[in-house]
Parts: structure tokens; C-alpha cells; sequence
């Protein structure tokens, strides 16, 4: 009897190990929901569809954010920051994008990349500041050589006339 009572026990676990919700059922909706999102904005950045993509990847960076999925749309909300013609502009949304995932998500796989593109942006803002700055004292500097090539030429007109003036003196002395 306790030999058909254990067996039947046994049975009973097993069965009702068959029927617990699988792994995926035990998940939360809103994070498959983002994950399908994702999904989606991937396809339509493979399909060259950038604005619909963008769109999406902005929704989901903008809600609650899911580790590995929320990070991913940052990075590659970061990368499609880079628009021809949008320098400063570009770079200050992919900064933004980058640094959130360095902050949130330490541990993020795309933690390394995000990295190294934010060192990227970062020298280049620097080089871009630098260019300015010199192109400001470029600029001076014209400014001021033009100033004295005026001077210049205004001595030279006032040389002339010494010049002239000093041979005039000089006819009236031997007159």
C-alpha cells in the first residue's frame, strides 16, 4: 500500500509539473511587449525604413526601462542620431542616448560600444570646439592684417608725398 501511495504521489508531481505556465507565460507582458518593439524596429531598420524605426525606439526608450531591451533602443536611437548637415545637434542627442546606458545599465552588453562611441563624440565636440575657436582667431587675424595692409598703404601714400614734397623743397632751394 505505501509502495502504490508513493507511486502515486510521484505521479501526481510529475503531472503537475506538466502543468505549470512555460518560462515565457511567467513573464512580464509590458517587457514582451517591448521586446516585440524592438523586434519590429530592427525589421524596419533592416527594410531602410529609419523613421518608423526611430519612432519606435523612441517609444521604448521613453518607458519603463527593461535591461536588454531599453538599452539596445538607446544605442541604436544613438547611432541613428548621425545625420548629415546636424553636427552639434547630433551628437548632444547620441551623448545623451550613450551616457543613459553607461548610467543605467552597467552591465549592459552594449555598455563597451556605447563607450567608445561617447570617447568618440566626445573628441570630436572637443576638435569641433577647437576648430571654432580658431576659426574665431583666424578671423582676427584677418581683420588685422587687413587693418594694417590699410596702414600700410597709408604710409606708403604718405611716403610718396614726403617724397614729392622733399623734391619740391629741394628745386625751390636751388632755384
Amino acid at each position: 500500500m505505501k509502495k502504490n501511495a508513493i507511486l502515486v504521489f510521484l505521479a501526481l508531481l510529475a503531472l503537475s509539473g506538466c502543468v505549470t505556465p512555460p518560462a515565457t507565460q511567467k513573464k512580464d507582458p509590458f517587457e514582451q511587449e517591448q521586446r516585440r518593439k524592438l523586434a519590429l524596429a530592427r525589421m524596419l531598420l533592416e527594410d531602410n525604413r529609419e523613421a518608423a524605426a526611430r519612432e519606435i525606439l523612441t517609444r521604448i526608450s521613453k518607458e519603463r526601462m527593461i535591461a536588454g531591451v531599453t538599452d539596445e533602443a538607446l544605442f541604436r536611437l544613438a547611432l541613428l542620431s548621425f545625420e548629415p548637415g546636424e553636427k552639434k545637434i547630433a551628437t548632444t542627442k547620441a551623448a545623451k542616448n550613450l551616457e543613459s546606458i553607461l548610467i543605467n545599465y552597467p552591465s549592459s552588453p552594449w555598455k563597451s560600444h556605447a563607450a567608445a562611441l561617447k570617447g568618440i563624440l566626445d573628441a570630436y565636440d572637443m576638435s569641433s570646439r577647437e576648430i571654432s575657436e580658431m576659426d574665431k582667431a583666424i578671423r582676427g587675424l584677418k581683420n588685422t592684417n587687413a587693418s594694417l595692409g590699410k596702414e600700410n598703404r597709408e604710409l606708403h601714400e604718405d611716403i610718396k608725398r614726403f617724397k614729392k614734397l622733399d623734391l619740391e623743397l629741394e628745386r625751390k632751394r636751388h632755384r
